[in-house]
C-alpha cells in the first residue's frame, strides 16, 4: 500500500475540515458575498457623485505698447511733423517725445460690466549683477479705468516721455549718489487689471507688462515685447458620477459569486452527504497520519512463509506496533503484497492490518497465510499416504 495520499484520504480531510470549521468557514464565505455585494452595487447600481475641479480658459487677454514719435525739428531728412512710429530707435535730437499707448483687449464667450484698469509708471533704477537694485525712481504716467469694456474692445492709457528730461533724470541722479555701482536702466511698468462678470462667472484678473528703454545719446532704443496673450487658468466646480477602475468594476460581482457560491456549496454537501466521518473513517486517518510520522520505522519486505508459522498477535493500530517494535528492539516490516505491518519476534508475529477508506465492512478479506496453505498441503499429503498404507498393509485377523 502506497503511503502518499490518495483522492480517497483527500476526500476525507476535507470532509474533516468542513465538518470541523463549518460555521467559521460558512461565516467567511458570507462575509465574502457580502462585501462582495455591496462593492458590486456602489460600483454599478449606486455609484454616487463627487465633485471635481475643472479648468476652463475661454478669457484670453492681450496687451501690447503702441509707440510713435513726432519730429519737431528741422532737419534733411524729415520734414517736420512726421510721425515716426512702432520703431526700434528713435533720434533723441529731432524727435524727443515717445507717445505711448498702452493697450488691453480681452476675448470671452459672454461679458458684463467689465472694467479695465492700467497704470503706467516710469522706473529708472540702478541695477547690479544678480538682480540687485541699488536705487530706483519711480513716477506714474498713467492710471486709467475704462468701464463696460466688451470683449474685443479695446482700452488703453495714454502718455509721453520726453527722452531728453528721461536721461537727465538718470544723469542727475546718479551724480547725486556720487557713484553707480550697477547699471542704470529706464523701464515702463503697467498694471493691468481686469475686473466684471464673464462668462457667467465673477473674474478677476491681473498682470504686469514692462516697456524696457535704452537711452545712447544721440537715439534712444524702445525694446518693444509686442503683443503679450495671456489665457489665465479659470476653474469651475462641477458634480460627476463616480467612476471606479477594473478591478473594483470586477472584483465585486467576482467576490459576490465566490461567496455564495462557497456557502451554497456547504450546505449542499451538509444536506446531502453528512460531513461527519463514521468510526471507521476515523481510524482510517489515524492509520494515515501513524504512517506518514512512524515512516523511518517501517521496511517494505516480502516475509517467507515460515515466518508466519510462529504464533500470531494482533496490534489495535500501527501505533501500538510500531511502540512494540522500539520496545522490542526490532523493525516493522510492511508487507507490500498484502500491506499488512508485522513486527517479528522469535517466538511471536505481531500483525496491524490497516483499515480501507470505505471502512472495515468494505475492505478486501485478507489473502491466506503461506503457513497455514503450507500445513494444509502437509495434512493432506499425510493422509493420502496413510491411505495407502492401510489398502496395502492390512491382514485379516
Amino acid at each position: 500500500m502506497s503511503s502518499s495520499t490518495s483522492p480517497d484520504e483527500t476526500r476525507l480531510r476535507l470532509r474533516a475540515v468542513l465538518h470541523a470549521q463549518f460555521a467559521a468557514i460558512l461565516a467567511v464565505c458570507l462575509l465574502v458575498a457580502a462585501v462582495g455585494g455591496g462593492v458590486a452595487y456602489t460600483t454599478h447600481v449606486d455609484p454616487g457623485t463627487e465633485t471635481e475641479t475643472r479648468t476652463v480658459s475661454s478669457l484670453t487677454v492681450e496687451s501690447e505698447y503702441v509707440h510713435a514719435a513726432e519730429v519737431t525739428e528741422p532737419n534733411s531728412v524729415f520734414a517736420t511733423g512726421t510721425v515716426l512710429d512702432d520703431r526700434n530707435t528713435y533720434f533723441t535730437r529731432i524727435a524727443p517725445v515717445l507717445d505711448v499707448d498702452a493697450e488691453t483687449t480681452y476675448q470671452a464667450a459672454s461679458a458684463s460690466d467689465v472694467d479695465v484698469r492700467l497704470e503706467s509708471v516710469l522706473v529708472i533704477r540702478n541695477v547690479g549683477e544678480e538682480g540687485t537694485v541699488y536705487w530706483s525712481e519711480r513716477e506714474t504716467l498713467a492710471n486709467e479705468t475704462v468701464s463696460d469694456v466688451a470683449p474685443g474692445e479695446t482700452a488703453a492709457a495714454s502718455f509721453a516721455l520726453n527722452s531728453s528730461a528721461v536721461d537727465a533724470t538718470a544723469t542727475s541722479i546718479e551724480e547725486e549718489l556720487g557713484a553707480s555701482p550697477g547699471e542704470t536702466e529706464i523701464v515702463v511698468t503697467t498694471d493691468v487689471a481686469i475686473d466684471g462678470t464673464i462668462d457667467g462667472e465673477a473674474t478677476s484678473y491681473s498682470r504686469t507688462i514692462e516697456l524696457p528703454i535704452d537711452h545712447g545719446g544721440d537715439t534712444y532704443t524702445v525694446n518693444d515685447p509686442g503683443v503679450q496673450s495671456d489665457s489665465p487658468d479659470r476653474t469651475e466646480q462641477v458634480t460627476v458620477e463616480r467612476s471606479y477602475g477594473p478591478l473594483r468594476s470586477i472584483g465585486g460581482p467576482l467576490l459576490l459569486v465566490i461567496g455564495l457560491i462557497g456557502a451554497g456549496g456547504l450546505g449542499y454537501a451538509r444536506r446531502g452527504d453528512d460531513l461527519a466521518l463514521t468510526p471507521a473513517e476515523r481510524e482510517y486517518l489515524a492509520y494515515r497520519d501513524d504512517r506518514s510520522e512512524f515512516a523511518e520505522w517501517i521496511t517494505q519486505i516480502r516475509l517467507p512463509a515460515s515466518v508466519h508459522e510462529r504464533e500470531a498477535a494482533t496490534a489495535g493500530s500501527l501505533r501500538d506496533l510500531v511502540d512494540f517494535a522500539i520496545d522490542s528492539d526490532t523493525g516493522v516490516i510492511e508487507d507490500p503484497q498484502t500491506g499488512a505491518f508485522h513486527a517479528v519476534t522469535p517466538d511471536l508475529v505481531y500483525t496491524y492490518r490497516p483499515p480501507s477508506p470505505e471502512g472495515a465492512a468494505d475492505a478486501e478479506p485478507d489473502e491466506p497465510r503461506a503457513a497455514d496453505t503450507a500445513a494444509d498441503d502437509l495434512d493432506a499429503g499425510d493422509a493420502d499416504a496413510a491411505d495407502a498404507d492401510g489398502s496395502d498393509g492390512d491382514e485379516p485377523n
